[in-house]
């Protein structure tokens, strides 16, 4: 496959899927194949050249997302521990502002599902699986109890920013949210640079 034909290859499929969430918002849920085509402008070859069914589509946007929140996992070292949260928003703000728009679908779509879940382990995941912050840990139960209201807080809160319920601008959220972040994350790892070292 050439590159040209690859790019428009990803961008059939993006466009695909963004006529889907679109109809996910609109429809409720009730629409059909023919109607992504129709709203898409394309032809039902080109569906079917990607996909099989909705339900592939479903399937391509949640590997999509699991792909990009991949980005977050940072590389964490002991002496950084003060700027952890920073790094991690500043990480999710840029994987948002990648393509805001449809990222904006995704998450007023998920109203319908269960994807925003889907993101929020994604992350947790990141987290979770990160030996680096992991030896810090001394109690496991604790810090997945922390790590999880923390992800679900962030997640919360930029769902109902993309929503229009919090009015102020992404990077005033990149921010705010470090210092809460960092009050959770100190009481659950042990911190001691000299341990690092």
């Amino acid at each position: 496959m050439k590159k040209s034909e690859y790019k428009n290859a990803i961008l059939s499929k993006k466009k695909i899927a963004s006529t889907y969430l679109t109809l996910l918002i609109e429809t409720d849920n009730k629409f059909t194949v023919t109607d992504i085509v129709k709203v898409a402008g394309i032809n039902r070859g080109t569906f079917y050249l990607h996909f099989k069914n909705l339900n592939e589509v479903a399937q391509y946007i949640e590997d999509e997302l699991a792909s990009n929140f991949k980005e977050l996992e940072i590389d964490f070292r002991m002496s950084d521990i003060d700027h952890l949260p920073e790094v991690m928003i500043e990480k999710l703000n840029e994987i948002l502002s990648k393509d805001l728009d449809y990222y904006k679908l995704i998450i007023t779509a998920s109203d319908n599902g269960n994807l925003m879940e889907k993101i929020k382990n994604s992350i947790l995941k990141s987290i979770s699986n990160n030996f680096k912050i992991m030896k810090y840990v001394t109690n496991y139960e604790n810090f997945k109890i922390v790590v999880q209201y923390i992800v679900g807080g962030v997640v919360n809160v930029y769902t109902d920013w993309f929503k229009g319920n919090i009015n102020c601008k992404l990077n005033d959220l990149q921010q705010f949210l470090p210092n809460i972040i960092r009050n959770g994350i100190k009481g659950i790892i042990q911190y001691n640079a000299n341990d690092y070292y």
